[in-house]
């Protein structure tokens, strides 16, 4: 009676070992952390900024411009703040980086006009042909914020049609898109100069 005992327990112990062995491996668990590394995010392209100075009155004025790379042209993004008056202000990009104030009362006249490398009339986006420095007007709130987001192809970060080197002006007054050579926008309250950085750099 103790050998069958016996046989009949070794006999339960050899089929749990058998099922044991062929027992299929476990599938990672979904939390298992892959051995493929993610893809990276895309790298953004080179990129230009300005940061605008006000007239030395004009101590709440703030200003940035940020040029990104963007096909055959560049993406341009104006924040401005603490602008004291409301509306449309002409907005350009000038053939001097120099923003330094003028003794006669005129600040950034040292900035020279409006780039143009193709020589054409001023106008204002969309219309072509018009100097590449010519992005039309910033329109700025009752509380003296104002945002602007254009892509043009007049400009560039190299070559003849670089941004870089060159000042950016905010203008008192609205660009009229029509009067030569500057759209009658008045006189110069902010500029920066346009250097290379931000991302891809």
């Amino acid at each position: 009676m103790n050998r069958l005992k016996i046989s009949l327990l070794l006999s339960i112990l050899m089929v749990l070992f058998v099922f044991a062995a062929c027992k299929p491996a476990e599938e990672p668990s979904a939390e298992a952390p892959s051995s493929t590394p993610p893809s990276a995010a895309p790298t953004a392209g080179p990129s230009a900024t300005a940061t605008l100075q006000g007239s030395p009155e004009d101590t709440d004025f703030s200003g940035t411009v940020t040029f990104h790379q963007d096909g055959s042209g560049v993406h341009v993004v104006a924040e401005l703040a603490g602008v004291d008056k409301a509306g449309k202000h002409g907005f350009h990009v000038h053939e001097t980086g120099e923003c330094s104030h003028g003794t006669d009362g005129k600040h950034f006249t040292s900035a020279g006009g409006h780039f143009n490398p193709t020589n054409s009339e001023h106008a204002c986006p969309p219309t072509e042909p018009r100097h590449a420095g010519d992005l039309g007007n910033v329109e700025v709130g009752a509380n003296g914020s104002g945002r602007m987001e254009m892509s043009t192809t007049g400009l560039s970060l190299s070559g003849p049609n670089s941004v870089v080197g060159k000042a950016i002006l905010l203008h008192a007054g609205e660009d009229d898109c029509k009067t030569q050579p500057t759209g009658n926008s008045g006189d110069r309250i902010a500029c920066g100069v346009v250097t290379m950085g931000g991302a891809g750099q």
